[in-house]
Protein backbone atom coordinates (compact mmCIF):
# COMPACT_ATOMS: atom_id res chain seq x y z
CA UNK A 1 0.00 0.00 0.00
CA UNK A 2 1.51 3.42 -0.93
CA UNK A 3 2.09 5.73 1.98
CA UNK A 4 0.69 9.14 1.56
CA UNK A 5 2.51 11.94 2.57
CA UNK A 6 1.79 15.60 3.28
CA UNK A 7 3.91 18.51 1.56
CA UNK A 8 6.54 20.43 3.54
CA UNK A 9 5.97 21.94 6.04
CA UNK A 10 6.55 25.69 6.37
CA UNK A 11 8.69 27.69 8.81
CA UNK A 12 6.22 29.63 11.15
CA UNK A 13 7.37 32.35 10.44
CA UNK A 14 6.23 32.53 6.48
CA UNK A 15 3.07 30.90 7.11
CA UNK A 16 2.39 33.90 9.20
CA UNK A 17 3.48 35.81 6.71
CA UNK A 18 0.90 34.21 4.47
CA UNK A 19 -1.58 34.59 6.50
CA UNK A 20 -1.47 37.89 6.77
CA UNK A 21 -1.26 38.10 3.40
CA UNK A 22 -4.31 36.73 3.07
CA UNK A 23 -5.76 38.77 5.39
CA UNK A 24 -4.95 42.33 4.11
CA UNK A 25 -5.97 41.29 0.49
CA UNK A 26 -9.27 40.42 1.94
CA UNK A 27 -9.95 43.49 3.89
CA UNK A 28 -8.82 45.48 0.03
CA UNK A 29 -11.36 43.13 -1.58
CA UNK A 30 -14.13 43.51 0.87
CA UNK A 31 -13.89 47.53 0.27
CA UNK A 32 -13.75 46.84 -3.29
CA UNK A 33 -17.38 45.01 -3.57
CA UNK A 34 -19.26 47.90 -1.73
CA UNK A 35 -17.66 50.61 -4.49
CA UNK A 36 -17.23 54.34 -3.83
CA UNK A 37 -19.05 54.56 -0.51
CA UNK A 38 -15.84 52.43 1.14
CA UNK A 39 -16.86 51.10 4.48
CA UNK A 40 -16.41 51.94 8.28
CA UNK A 41 -13.54 50.40 10.17
CA UNK A 42 -16.50 48.65 12.56
CA UNK A 43 -17.87 47.53 8.54
CA UNK A 44 -14.13 45.79 8.23
CA UNK A 45 -14.34 44.14 11.95
CA UNK A 46 -17.50 42.76 11.18
CA UNK A 47 -17.29 41.45 7.59
CA UNK A 48 -13.51 40.12 8.42
CA UNK A 49 -14.29 38.65 11.31
CA UNK A 50 -10.67 39.93 12.51
CA UNK A 51 -9.92 41.26 15.44
CA UNK A 52 -10.21 45.31 15.46
CA UNK A 53 -6.35 45.66 16.40
CA UNK A 54 -5.43 43.86 13.40
CA UNK A 55 -8.21 45.36 10.95
CA UNK A 56 -6.53 48.74 12.01
CA UNK A 57 -2.94 48.01 11.41
CA UNK A 58 -3.41 46.08 8.62
CA UNK A 59 -5.76 48.94 7.29
CA UNK A 60 -2.78 51.49 8.30
CA UNK A 61 -0.36 49.38 6.16
CA UNK A 62 -3.15 49.75 3.48
CA UNK A 63 -2.94 53.03 3.40
CA UNK A 64 1.04 53.60 3.12
CA UNK A 65 0.70 51.20 0.04
CA UNK A 66 -1.74 53.54 -1.72
CA UNK A 67 -4.27 50.46 -2.00
CA UNK A 68 -7.01 51.99 0.73
CA UNK A 69 -7.83 55.61 1.81
CA UNK A 70 -9.57 57.67 3.64
CA UNK A 71 -11.08 60.80 2.30
CA UNK A 72 -10.65 63.90 4.37
CA UNK A 73 -13.66 64.32 6.76
CA UNK A 74 -14.95 60.64 6.34
CA UNK A 75 -14.78 57.74 8.40
CA UNK A 76 -15.23 55.72 5.24
CA UNK A 77 -12.17 53.63 3.49
CA UNK A 78 -12.15 53.59 0.11
CA UNK A 79 -9.14 52.17 -2.24
CA UNK A 80 -6.49 53.91 -3.28
CA UNK A 81 -4.63 55.74 -5.93
CA UNK A 82 -2.53 52.62 -6.44
CA UNK A 83 -5.85 50.15 -7.09
CA UNK A 84 -6.46 52.66 -10.17
CA UNK A 85 -3.15 52.76 -11.41
CA UNK A 86 -3.38 48.75 -11.11
CA UNK A 87 -6.87 48.40 -13.31
CA UNK A 88 -5.38 50.83 -15.60
CA UNK A 89 -2.17 48.04 -15.91
CA UNK A 90 -4.41 45.66 -16.58
CA UNK A 91 -6.40 47.22 -19.17
CA UNK A 92 -2.94 47.86 -21.04
CA UNK A 93 -1.81 44.12 -20.84
CA UNK A 94 -4.70 42.91 -22.50
CA UNK A 95 -4.23 45.34 -24.79
CA UNK A 96 -7.84 46.61 -24.78
CA UNK A 97 -6.91 49.88 -24.10
CA UNK A 98 -4.14 50.54 -26.47
CA UNK A 99 -6.78 49.28 -29.39
CA UNK A 100 -9.46 50.84 -28.24
CA UNK A 101 -8.04 54.72 -27.30
CA UNK A 102 -7.60 55.16 -30.94
CA UNK A 103 -10.81 54.12 -31.24
CA UNK A 104 -12.47 56.20 -28.74
CA UNK A 105 -11.24 58.99 -30.76
CA UNK A 106 -12.70 58.01 -34.13
CA UNK A 107 -15.92 57.53 -32.22
CA UNK A 108 -15.66 61.36 -30.82
CA UNK A 109 -15.03 62.41 -33.95
CA UNK A 110 -17.87 61.48 -35.21
CA UNK A 111 -20.41 61.87 -32.77
CA UNK A 112 -19.03 65.29 -30.74
CA UNK A 113 -19.59 63.51 -27.84
CA UNK A 114 -17.54 62.03 -24.96
CA UNK A 115 -16.57 58.55 -25.31
CA UNK A 116 -15.11 55.97 -22.95
CA UNK A 117 -13.96 52.03 -22.40
CA UNK A 118 -15.53 50.64 -19.22
CA UNK A 119 -14.51 47.81 -17.53
CA UNK A 120 -15.77 45.54 -14.56
CA UNK A 121 -14.41 45.28 -11.95
CA UNK A 122 -16.72 42.71 -9.30
CA UNK A 123 -19.66 44.69 -8.53
CA UNK A 124 -18.90 48.01 -10.28
CA UNK A 125 -17.94 49.25 -13.66
CA UNK A 126 -14.62 50.95 -14.11
CA UNK A 127 -13.55 53.71 -16.72
CA UNK A 128 -9.76 53.22 -18.15
CA UNK A 129 -9.97 55.58 -20.84
CA UNK A 130 -12.03 58.65 -22.35
CA UNK A 131 -12.10 60.66 -25.55
CA UNK A 132 -13.22 64.30 -25.95
CA UNK A 133 -15.48 65.44 -28.51
CA UNK A 134 -16.18 68.57 -30.38
CA UNK A 135 -19.36 69.93 -28.93
CA UNK A 136 -18.92 72.76 -27.02
CA UNK A 137 -20.79 71.02 -23.93
CA UNK A 138 -18.83 68.05 -22.57
CA UNK A 139 -19.62 64.85 -20.21
CA UNK A 140 -16.29 65.84 -18.56
CA UNK A 141 -18.04 64.29 -14.58
CA UNK A 142 -17.25 60.58 -15.49
CA UNK A 143 -12.80 60.35 -15.81
CA UNK A 144 -10.57 57.63 -15.92
CA UNK A 145 -10.70 55.62 -12.41
CA UNK A 146 -14.64 56.66 -12.48
CA UNK A 147 -16.15 53.56 -10.70
CA UNK A 148 -19.30 52.86 -10.16
CA UNK A 149 -21.65 50.04 -9.46
CA UNK A 150 -22.43 48.22 -12.47
CA UNK A 151 -25.73 49.33 -14.23
CA UNK A 152 -25.71 52.98 -13.37
CA UNK A 153 -24.29 53.93 -16.78
CA UNK A 154 -24.04 52.91 -20.09
CA UNK A 155 -21.16 50.60 -19.64
CA UNK A 156 -21.91 48.72 -16.82
CA UNK A 157 -25.15 48.22 -18.20
CA UNK A 158 -24.19 46.72 -21.79
CA UNK A 159 -22.34 44.20 -19.26
CA UNK A 160 -24.39 43.38 -16.81
CA UNK A 161 -26.83 42.31 -19.98
CA UNK A 162 -24.51 39.85 -21.28
CA UNK A 163 -24.16 38.06 -17.60
CA UNK A 164 -26.19 34.99 -16.97
CA UNK A 165 -29.66 36.05 -15.18
CA UNK A 166 -28.54 34.46 -11.67
CA UNK A 167 -25.66 36.50 -11.74
CA UNK A 168 -27.44 39.76 -12.97
CA UNK A 169 -29.46 39.61 -9.62
CA UNK A 170 -26.53 38.61 -7.61
CA UNK A 171 -24.67 41.84 -8.84
CA UNK A 172 -28.25 43.74 -8.53
CA UNK A 173 -29.27 42.20 -4.90
CA UNK A 174 -25.30 43.21 -3.86
CA UNK A 175 -25.81 46.77 -5.05
CA UNK A 176 -29.13 47.50 -4.07
CA UNK A 177 -27.86 49.42 -1.62
CA UNK A 178 -25.46 51.62 -3.36
CA UNK A 179 -28.21 52.71 -5.81
CA UNK A 180 -30.02 55.13 -3.54
CA UNK A 181 -26.74 57.43 -4.44
CA UNK A 182 -27.76 57.92 -7.87
CA UNK A 183 -31.12 59.53 -8.08
CA UNK A 184 -34.11 57.34 -8.06
CA UNK A 185 -32.49 54.78 -9.27
CA UNK A 186 -34.23 51.43 -7.44
CA UNK A 187 -33.46 47.77 -7.91
CA UNK A 188 -36.32 47.17 -9.41
CA UNK A 189 -36.15 49.99 -11.98
CA UNK A 190 -32.79 48.82 -12.49
CA UNK A 191 -34.58 45.18 -13.80
CA UNK A 192 -36.81 47.25 -15.81
CA UNK A 193 -34.21 49.17 -17.72
CA UNK A 194 -32.26 45.54 -17.74
CA UNK A 195 -34.85 44.14 -19.42
CA UNK A 196 -35.47 46.80 -22.15
CA UNK A 197 -31.41 46.41 -22.74
CA UNK A 198 -31.37 42.78 -23.15
CA UNK A 199 -34.38 43.27 -25.35
CA UNK A 200 -32.48 46.08 -28.09
CA UNK A 201 -29.13 44.53 -27.68
CA UNK A 202 -27.60 47.87 -26.66
CA UNK A 203 -27.68 50.17 -23.32
CA UNK A 204 -29.15 53.19 -22.79
CA UNK A 205 -29.74 55.21 -19.69
CA UNK A 206 -29.78 58.65 -18.12
CA UNK A 207 -29.95 60.90 -15.07
CA UNK A 208 -28.48 58.84 -12.96
CA UNK A 209 -24.66 58.84 -13.09
CA UNK A 210 -24.88 62.84 -14.56
CA UNK A 211 -28.00 64.30 -14.22
CA UNK A 212 -29.28 65.73 -17.26
CA UNK A 213 -26.72 63.28 -19.35
CA UNK A 214 -27.58 60.03 -21.40
CA UNK A 215 -25.43 57.31 -22.34
CA UNK A 216 -25.20 54.39 -25.41
CA UNK A 217 -23.40 51.61 -24.18
CA UNK A 218 -22.05 48.53 -26.22
CA UNK A 219 -20.62 45.77 -24.88
CA UNK A 220 -16.83 44.36 -26.38
CA UNK A 221 -16.49 40.21 -26.58
CA UNK A 222 -13.85 38.16 -27.68
CA UNK A 223 -14.11 35.27 -29.87
CA UNK A 224 -15.21 33.04 -27.22
CA UNK A 225 -18.10 35.46 -26.28
CA UNK A 226 -16.06 36.39 -23.04
CA UNK A 227 -17.28 40.05 -22.23
CA UNK A 228 -14.14 42.25 -21.97
CA UNK A 229 -15.64 45.68 -21.16
CA UNK A 230 -17.97 48.14 -23.22
CA UNK A 231 -17.60 50.93 -25.13
CA UNK A 232 -19.92 54.04 -24.37
CA UNK A 233 -20.52 57.48 -25.67
CA UNK A 234 -22.81 60.26 -23.91
CA UNK A 235 -23.78 63.80 -24.35
CA UNK A 236 -26.62 65.89 -22.58
CA UNK A 237 -30.07 65.51 -23.14
CA UNK A 238 -30.88 67.58 -26.07
CA UNK A 239 -28.22 66.00 -28.36
CA UNK A 240 -30.00 62.41 -27.30
CA UNK A 241 -32.78 62.22 -29.30
CA UNK A 242 -34.47 59.26 -30.49
CA UNK A 243 -32.60 59.51 -33.63
CA UNK A 244 -29.36 60.80 -32.35
CA UNK A 245 -29.47 57.76 -29.97
CA UNK A 246 -30.05 55.10 -33.05
CA UNK A 247 -27.00 57.25 -34.87
CA UNK A 248 -25.04 56.62 -31.90
CA UNK A 249 -25.70 53.17 -31.64
CA UNK A 250 -24.54 52.45 -35.44
CA UNK A 251 -21.58 54.50 -34.70
CA UNK A 252 -20.41 52.78 -31.47
CA UNK A 253 -22.03 49.31 -32.83
CA UNK A 254 -19.13 49.71 -36.00
CA UNK A 255 -16.46 50.39 -33.82
CA UNK A 256 -17.10 47.85 -31.68
CA UNK A 257 -16.72 45.30 -34.09
CA UNK A 258 -13.25 46.78 -35.64
CA UNK A 259 -12.05 46.47 -32.12
CA UNK A 260 -13.44 42.55 -31.84
CA UNK A 261 -11.42 42.21 -35.02
CA UNK A 262 -8.01 43.37 -34.31
CA UNK A 263 -8.44 41.45 -30.69
CA UNK A 264 -9.23 38.34 -32.45
CA UNK A 265 -6.30 38.78 -34.45
CA UNK A 266 -4.04 38.96 -31.58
Amino acid sequence: MTQRTTGPKLPADRLQGTQTLERSVGLVKLVAAHGHGGLRMADLVELSGLERPTVHRMVQALIELELLRRPTGSKRYVLGEYCRELAAAFADRSDLRAICEPVLEGISAETGNSTFLIIRIGLDSLCVARAIGSYPIQVLAVKIGNRQPLGVGAGGLAMLAMMPVADQEEVISANSPRLSGYGTLTASTLRAILRATQKRGHAVIGHYSVPGVIGIGVALRNSSGAVLGAITTASVESRMTRVDQQSAVHCVERHVLLVQDQLDAL
